[in-house]
């Protein structure tokens, strides 16, 4: 058995033999008697003390106690083994050795490496596309959408349509009791053919000489009124069976149901045609000089993925609205019209809406690049250290020793200048810039929270990040 690096002979193996791997300690909790040592704790002692211990301790013969400093003994039942201690010559020689290794390794230590540069990627600050806008949410409706009714009393005695169903204008979907208005119309048609026969004899022997002609013509205007009247009892039937109005899909039909008795004008579900849509915008006061018809007029759904619109501003309401009516007071309603090519988009849906009141160019800044501190926008602008280092040094805030590092660095190290800008509404993930940068001016956009105003930094390649390209058109 081994304690490690320190051998223990003359000890043959016992199942009572408890021997340990050989560590440094100190700080070990007084032992009980000489007999076995309690709690110890590792820790990196001094190697004079530890070598000064060791002589005294092996001069004294009590290797139970070396663990105080060194090694921990072997223990047999309460006894000390001493056959456990090794030669104090081979001891003595590998320790010196292991101290030797010790205390070099600690002299040469890990070289010290060269502090690296935080990397950054970078976009180049160049014009973009602005479109101003006025945003609300606002509602759909669909331009054709009825609610239907019947247009006379009865009971429901075939439903001829489901909820969610396709239907063409004209297309019948309820029918009601119709038995008296179809025998009302197959005798009212049975006159007509009758009266007709009558008008077309007594023509004949009008012609002849036969008859006068007052009496044609009772007879031709009889089977005239026989004829309206059969036009009329179709009618009456025809009501019987309620029809869609226009083209669309079938709204709840849970309302009526077979057997159920309807009647004139009662609502009995709404056909809705979705192809063509009306957005209903309520604009501000303070906005509404800028809306003006024939504008564009974008939508968006509020769902994921977001279905897109696209339209025209048709009507601008010619009063504001007040109390007591259903639009919002001192707002403007603004109805634009654009067509549901997806068909996804449907009446009653709320979306957001934005008219489109003007379009210009200016400097973007990604959104990537832009900071706030205390209310205040501003980027990390990259310029080379020699246009920098004359500031840096007329700092008082900056530490001497900082200084010193920044000049040992090349003249065109860049280094990122803490910049306040004033930006524009954001859009399509690029602010338009009012003021604080320049045409082909450089920020930092990643790595912009560990960045520190004069901090050396090394720019990514471009082929690495789609973010060192110039930023690009910001359309909606």
């Amino acid at each position: 058995m081994r304690f490690g690096l320190f051998p223990c002979i003359n000890q043959k193996p016992s199942p009572q033999l408890r021997c340990t791997s050989t560590v440094l300690w100190k700080n070990c909790a007084k032992p009980d008697g000489h007999s076995r040592i309690s709690r110890c704790s590792p820790l990196l002692i001094n190697p004079t003390r530890m070598t000064r211990n060791l002589n005294r301790l092996v001069s004294q013969q009590r290797p139970q106690r070396m663990c105080v400093h060194a090694l921990r003994c072997c223990v047999v039942g309460k006894k000390p083994v001493t056959s456990c201690l090794p030669e104090w010559d081979s001891v003595r020689k590998t320790l010196l050795c292991t101290l030797a290794a010790a205390a070099l390794l600690a002299a040469c230590g890990k070289p010290k490496q060269a502090a690296r540069m935080m990397t950054v990627q970078t976009a180049t600050i160049s014009e973009a596309t602005f479109q101003p806008n006025i945003q609300a949410i606002s509602v759909l409706e669909s331009t054709t959408n009825v609610a239907l009714r019947p247009e006379t009393d009865g009971r429901v005695v075939r439903v001829l349509a489901r909820d969610g169903q396709q239907v063409k204008a004209g297309q019948p979907i309820l029918v009601l009791d119709n038995v008296q208005e179809s025998a009302a119309l197959d005798a009212a048609r049975a006159q007509a053919r009758t009266d007709k026969l009558n008008a077309e004899r007594y023509e004949f022997l009008f012609k002849n000489g036969a008859t006068s002609a007052k009496e044609r013509d009772r007879y031709v205007t009889q089977a005239i009124a026989s004829r309206d009247q059969a036009r009329s009892s179709a009618a009456d039937l025809g009501y019987k069976f309620v029809r869609s109005p226009i083209d669309g899909i079938v709204g709840d039909l849970d309302k009526v149901k077979l057997g159920d008795y309807v009647k004139t004008g009662q609502a009995i579900t709404g056909i809705v045609n979705n192809s063509t849509l009306w957005t209903l915008m309520q604009i501000p006061a303070t906005q509404a000089g800028d809306v003006a018809i024939g504008q564009s007029v974008k939508v968006v759904s509020q769902g994921n993925p977001p279905v897109q619109g696209k339209g025209s501003v048709v009507f601008i309401s010619p009063y504001f609205g007040m109390s007591g009516n259903t639009s919002t007071p001192n707002t403007l309603m603004v109805k634009a019209e654009f067509p549901n090519l997806t068909g996804k988009l449907k009446t009653g849906q709320y979306v957001k809406s934005a008219i489109i009141t003007g379009s210009k160019k200016s400097l973007a800044v990604p959104v990537q690049a832009v900071m706030m501190q205390a209310e205040q926008p501003f980027v990390y602008k990259l310029i080379p250290l020699s246009r920098a280092l004359p500031k840096i040094k007329a700092s008082a805030t900056v530490p001497a020793s900082t200084k010193k590092k920044l000049e040992k660095l090349p003249a065109s190290t860049p280094v990122v200048v803490q910049t306040p800008v004033q930006l524009g509404p954001l859009q399509n993930n690029l602010y338009p810039v009012k003021s604080g940068l320049n045409q082909a001016d450089v920020v930092a956009i990643s790595n912009t929270s560990r960045l520190r105003s004069g901090m050396p930094v090394k720019v990514a390649p471009a082929n690495t990040t789609s973010g060192s390209s110039s930023t690009k058109g910001a359309k909606d």
